[in-house]
């Protein structure tokens, strides 16, 4: 049994897309917040080789399905323990996706289109809301907003939304997307009535909220590595939630 009062230890955060935006925040947030839990043992960037963070307690990714996929497929080659992934990237191929699968029947692996607690709170939330406005004859609708270099249309998280709002159907629900400026992330799906309208949004104002979320959900990965690795397949974001819900410890 865990020790209430023991501090736990500090682990070793390997960080794939290290230049990045998303990269660079980690790196900040270690520094910044987590320096009593996590530190940063290695920082890899395209054309870099991956292998050192093999060697680290948990790897962080938000690079590119193709980076994290070869990172994937080295770790396989591998005999020994291997770290906790974290992984953030989207857009993802059937053949690169089979990679990571086949690395969470190693270890576990978490991955998500998006990190940020609150979203993970509006996904809770349009679970119960969803099935009811439908019944209601309510019609919905969802709207994504995010900068103009991000490559793949729609989110990863508007997809989520989407699986939420209509788990049999999810493709009969719309989703409009926008790419312009230096948005970070909106969110919002809409619920049409026959003369009112419901919404409900997520917009996030700074990137650190998915950092935060990664390096939190790493923690919660190495510390519980024996009993999700059982698992053999790979983990959401919704199983740390539920875990958020569950304690009072983050």
């Amino acid at each position: 049994m865990r020790d209430p009062n023991r501090e736990p230890p500090v682990i070793r955060i390997g960080l794939l897309g290290a230049r990045g935006r998303m990269g660079s925040q980690v790196s900040r947030l270690l520094v910044e917040e987590f320096p009593s839990r996590a530190t940063l043992a290695a920082a890899i960037d395209q054309g870099q080789p991956p292998s050192t963070l093999l060697e680290c307690d948990a790897v962080i990714d938000f690079s590119s399905p193709t980076a994290m996929a070869a990172l994937a497929r080295e770790a396989l080659e591998r005999s020994g323990p291997l770290p906790v992934f974290a992984v953030g990237s989207t857009g993802w191929r059937i053949d690169e996706k089979r990679a990571i699968e086949e690395l969470a029947a190693r270890t576990p692996v978490l991955l998500s289109s998006n990190f940020s607690v609150g979203v993970l709170a509006l996904l809770e939330l349009l679970k119960e809301a969803g099935p009811l406005l439908s019944r209601l004859g309510y019609k919905p609708v969802i709207v994504e907003r995010h900068h103009a270099h991000k490559k793949d249309a729609p989110s990863g998280t508007a997809l989520a939304l989407q699986r939420v709002i209509s788990p049999q159907g999810p493709g009969n629900v719309p989703i409009h997307s926008v790419r312009a400026g230096e948005v970070i992330g909106d969110h919002e799906a809409a619920f049409y009535g026959t003369a009112d309208v419901l919404s409900f949004s997520h917009h996030a104002q700074d990137r650190s909220i998915f950092a935060r979320g990664a390096l939190q959900a790493s923690l919660w990965l190495h510390a519980n590595r024996a009993t999700l690795a059982e698992r053999r397949k790979l983990i959401g974001m919704s199983d740390y939630f539920h875990h958020l819900k569950e304690s009072t410890h983050v």
